[in-house]
């Protein structure tokens, strides 16, 4: 009598990893194999088996051999990731990081197929040429516009204002920008247009949040009987102790002292000021409304931070590992803020309609 096949002989070495086989029904009701490979080990290929024998026995075994990982990630995991699961800002960088870096380079190959081998290519070849500007990203503008930009601003134009003149400029080769697009404009150093050079790698640091994500990813897709285990556990992103970020170091008294005889006449003087004297984080100032300041019990409140999502600026609540907390104002700050609110208003009456009016200490001037 032949002897029964044992769940240990359905494994085979192949190259330097493992690979199980299991049968069930196929779709068309007949006797299918089904294979699942990229184990380290045999005792890894014998538990990833284990539970695909009572998956398949359950009915909840499911394996499309020819799903890409782009395709799972875009068509299955990023929707269940939508807010409120994540907060918008993740979402959002979550979104990017796969669009930008990872279903370029590894979307077209097979769910199934995904190996630690091919992650580590991936973070390689981040690391070495991973800088990439979308093509729907942020507008670039020549030295001449935005230096244009910048002068008009200096001679008290509104953004809107320096808008309709860059469009109307044939010099400058620019259709429908728009007041916003000014502003981003505006917040560039004329000198700084260049694109990211091609060769460009992503830090350590960025790498490793993107393997954090794969690994979420297919952590989802073992959990929903895509695959059998993750591969992204056996990959080798870069070291933790690459990531770590250099130390910060405090300015002292004359740094501090030069630092505003350099900003003197600058415009954000009092948005400087405030930081300097509140701890604030600038998320944090430029998110602060006027109608969050008492001028006469020298505090404001800090609730909300100013973020760019995507290019677009957005209100955010603090991050829920914060509070809302209050800061006490020292008399130097309280005056110079009565004396901004005061231009302020009366950018506010030159600006008529045309002034945004969104209540921010820290504005632009058109609001």
């Amino acid at each position: 009598m032949a002897s029964k096949k044992t769940a240990r002989s359905n494994i085979r070495k192949r190259g330097g990893t493992y690979t199980y086989y299991v049968y069930g029904m196929g779709p068309d009701g007949t006797r299918k194999q089904y294979s699942q490979g990229g184990f380290a080990t045999q005792k890894e290929a014998l538990a990833a088996q284990t539970r695909a024998n009572a998956a398949l026995l359950d009915g909840s075994y499911v394996v499309d051999e020819r799903q890409t990982f782009a395709s799972f990630l875009v068509d299955e995991w990023l929707p269940t990731k939508r807010p409120p699961t994540l907060e918008e800002s993740t979402f959002r960088s979550y979104e990017r990081n796969l669009r930008l870096h990872v279903i370029p380079n590894v979307g077209a190959v097979r769910l199934t197929g995904l190996t630690p081998m091919h992650l580590n290519q991936l973070y390689r070849s981040l690391l070495d040429s991973g800088r990439v500007v979308p093509a729907t990203g942020r507008r670039r503008f020549s030295d001449e516009a935005v230096e244009a930009a910048h002068e008009a601003r200096a001679n008290g134009r509104t953004s809107q204002q320096i808008a309709d003149e860059l469009n109307s400029e044939p010099s400058f080769n620019i259709d429908d920008v728009s007041r916003h697009a000014v502003a981003a404009m505006l917040r560039r150093d004329a000198q700084d247009v260049a694109k990211a050079a091609p060769e460009d790698g992503l830090s350590p640091k960025t790498v490793r949040y993107i393997h954090t994500i794969i690994r979420a990813a297919l952590r989802d897709a073992v959990r929903w009987n895509k695959v059998g285990r993750n591969i992204a556990d056996s990959a080798t992103p870069p070291p933790s102790s690459a990531t770590q970020a250099k130390r910060t170091s405090t300015w002292t008294g004359p740094q501090v002292r030069q630092f505003f005889e350099f900003v003197a006449e600058s415009r954000y003087l009092p948005a400087w000021l405030f930081l300097a004297t509140s701890g604030c984080r600038r998320g944090e100032a430029l998110g602060l409304r006027w109608a969050d300041v008492d001028l006469e019990a020298q505090t404001a409140i800090i609730g909300h931070q100013l973020v760019t999502l995507d290019h677009e600026i957005v209100f955010k609540d603090l991050p829920k590992t914060e509070r809302a907390h209050i800061v006490r104002l020292d008399p130097g700050t309280v005056s110079m803020l009565q004396s901004w609110k005061a231009s302020q208003n009366a950018e506010r009456l030159l600006g008529g309609s045309g002034y945004a009016g969104h209540g921010l200490v820290f504005a632009m001037a058109d609001g």
